[in-house]
């Protein structure tokens, strides 16, 4: 009588098997899981469902959610061809993702107004959709986001912000 119950998988490995990512060999970065998701409605629809549950628990599960939707926010932003929209992304959201989300988009805007306000160059974001060689795209285009009017906000922004600031993600 529940002795033998299973214990949910971890919160990376549930996003990782939601997207069809093998999970034996452990838990990968979850930049792969979102370039994963942003290649198929189907996938990135299932990873959205674990990241309202896991938005929903205790422990790891909240902010494993928000580095996925950063993630996933970030892949889809550049508008490169074979890859989700985030147009495409907003009505697979639940309530609690689409809370989540907003308060992503709301602390890269506050990184974006922090650099205007700074006179931080936000570059061109036309040679990230460029990058010719997979695993660097799969690393880059989740940890940049590109902004309308082409700029792109890279993770080095993100640290100047953070170390400026104090402020990061919650």
């Amino acid at each position: 009588m529940g002795l033998f119950k299973r214990r949910p998988l971890p919160p990376v490995l549930r996003l990782m098997a939601a997207v069809r990512l093998p999970t034996a060999g452990g838990e990968i970065q979850m930049w792969a899981i979102a370039m994963e998701a942003a290649r198929d409605a189907k996938r990135a629809a299932a990873c959205l469902g674990i990241v309202e549950d896991l938005l929903a628990e205790q422990g790891d599960g909240p902010h494993t959610a928000l580095k996925f939707l950063e993630a996933l926010q970030n892949t889809t932003s550049h508008g490169v061809l074979d890859l989700l929209t985030t147009e495409d992304l907003l009505a697979l959201r639940g309530p609690r993702t689409t809370a989540g989300w907003e308060q992503v988009e709301h602390f890269w805007q506050a990184v974006v107004t922090w650099c205007d306000q700074n006179a931080v160059d936000l570059h061109a974001s036309i040679p990230l959709r460029t990058v010719e060689n997979r695993r660097l795209r799969s690393i880059v285009w989740p940890s940049s986001l590109t902004l309308p009017g082409e700029r792109v906000v890279t993770i080095a922004d993100v640290l100047q912000y953070e170390l400026a600031t104090g402020a990061s993600m919650a």
